[in-house]
Formats: C-alpha cells, structure tokens, sequence
C-alpha cells in the first residue's frame, strides 16, 4: 500500500534503522521511542488489524520479537524489564495504520520520564524525533546479539 508509512519503510522506500529483517517482517528502531532501544517489528505485509494476518505470520511476529527481546538485553537495553506492546486498532491508539509489535526495553523508575513521551504518543503528536546516527548505533548494538 503505497500510502502507508510502514509499508514504504518495509519495501526499502523510506529510510530506517534496520535491525532485522527476513521474508517476513522487518524490525526498526522507532524514530519516536519511549525508551532508549526501543523496537518496531514491522510485517511486509499489509495490514491494519493482528487478525487480518495469517496466524503463522502473527506467530513469526512474536517469535521474532522474543529474539529482538534476547538480543536487546545483551546489547544491555531492557536489562530489567521490556514491554512487548500492540496496539491493535485507532482505539487501541494505534497511530499508524499497519499492524507493528513494539519492544519497549524498560529501566528500574524509568516511568516518571517516559509519562510525557506515552503521552505525545496517544495524542500523535510524537516530539521530537531521535538522531539517524543514534538510532544507528543502537540497531548496530543489538543485530550484533542477534
């Protein structure tokens, strides 16, 4: 769908910072993260809602997401906790309509900070992005663990 951001990032049209990727899906630093390494697991394929996929592509998702996860924590994102996060529809606030997995590494208290940056993100309007470079560097960090 050539309107679709996600699909555009997938299909190689826009730029990202790639951590994974495979016939499947496509794993990205989300350029707004709620936390430092933060993940979007991307499906090549279209769609809006997890159920408009086929479930061994719901499965691959989640499958892929477990190893990001893995690698993350070596990469010593998410050493504490991670928050495996879909939102699956405009009322889940989902903001871009395409189906993604986010993997949100979490810190000990890291809350307080993250409120203002939840909040952007329901809303739509995101803040600021982060750096290319920096994005970069962290996909480099955990695709060296994957």
């Amino acid at each position: 769908m050539s309107s679709c951001l996600f699909c555009r990032i997938t299909q190689k049209k826009e730029t990202s910072s790639i951590v994974y990727e495979d016939e499947l899906c496509m794993a990205i630093m989300d350029i707004f993260p709620l936390g430092e390494g933060h993940v979007l697991v991307l499906p090549k394929q279209h769609g809006v809602l997890i159920n408009e996929l086929e479930p061994p592509i719901q499965e691959h998702l989640f499958s892929v997401g477990t190893r990001i996860v893995e690698a993350q924590r070596k990469a010593g994102f998410g050493i504490k906790g991670t928050n495996f996060l879909l939102n699956d529809g405009k009322a889940a606030n989902q903001t871009v309509p395409h189906i993604h997995l986010h993997l949100i590494p979490r810190k000990r208290g890291d809350f307080v900070t993250a409120i203002p940056k939840l909040a952007l993100h329901v809303t739509g309007l995101f803040g600021l992005s982060t750096k290319r470079a920096k994005l970069d560097l962290q996909a480099k960090a955990i695709r060296q663990h994957l």
